[in-house]
Parts: structure tokens; sequence; C-alpha cells
């Protein structure tokens, strides 16, 4: 069996005994490190430096449609002036009031609002002149 001897440099044994030993401890070390074979190069993996943030579906909105009365009762209406928007026939239209294709109560001609109640106990929207 091959003697590993201490460094050139090294201390006398006697004198300095821990100094020695550590010496040798590391040059077996590093013969044994001598014989070993080269070990394979790693591949670089890259982590996320960021949480992934996730896609929606459903962030988008629409803007109001602005319905609703805009000629309250007693209020004056001109000739095609608007006096209800609304989807489907909650209001039904009376004297002198037209129905849009989209369900808009307009007047037919100048004169002052009025409701009132059928017999089915719907909202019935007049101008009268």
């Amino acid at each position: 069996q091959k003697r590993v001897l201490p460094h050139p440099n090294a201390p006398h044994p006697t004198i300095h005994t821990h100094t020695t030993t550590i010496i040798i401890i590391m040059n077996t070390i590093l013969a044994t490190l001598a014989k070993r074979p080269p070990t394979q190069l790693t591949t670089q993996i890259r982590y996320a430096s960021k949480k992934a943030g996730g896609s929606s579906n459903n962030n988008r909105d629409s803007a109001g449609r602005r319905l609703g009365v805009k000629l309250y009762p007693n209020m004056t209406a001109k000739a095609g002036a608007i006096i209800i928007r609304q989807r489907g026939l909650k209001f039904k239209a009376g004297d002198n009031v037209g129905v849009g294709k989209d369900h808009t109560l307009f007047a037919k001609m100048e004169g002052i609002v009025r409701m009132s109640r059928n017999d089915k106990n719907r909202c019935v929207v007049h101008v009268d002149p």
C-alpha cells in the first residue's frame, strides 16, 4: 500500500501532531478525488421567478342601456319624443302613443303625458292634446 507523505513545509511531527494529522487527511482526500472518474455535465434548469397568472374569461362588461321613464306624467311631450325606453311591454301604449321595434313608447303628437291602469292592472301611457 502506498504511503502518503506529509507536506514538505510541514513542521516536525513530534512538535505539531495535530497539524500533521490534518495534512495527512487532506492528502488522503485529494488522492481519493484524483482517482475518481470525471462527473458528467449537468443540464441547467430554470425555475419560475413569478407565479403563473391564470387567464380569465369573465372580465368583460357592457355599458348600461339607459332604460326607464324619460317623460313623467303631467310633462309636455313633443311629437316623436321618447316617453319610456323598456325591454318588453311593461308599459302599454294608449292614446296618441306609438311602440317602436325595441318596445320604446313615443308620442305621436304634442301633448301632456298621462298614465293610467287598464282592466288587467297594467300601466298604460297616453298623450292628451
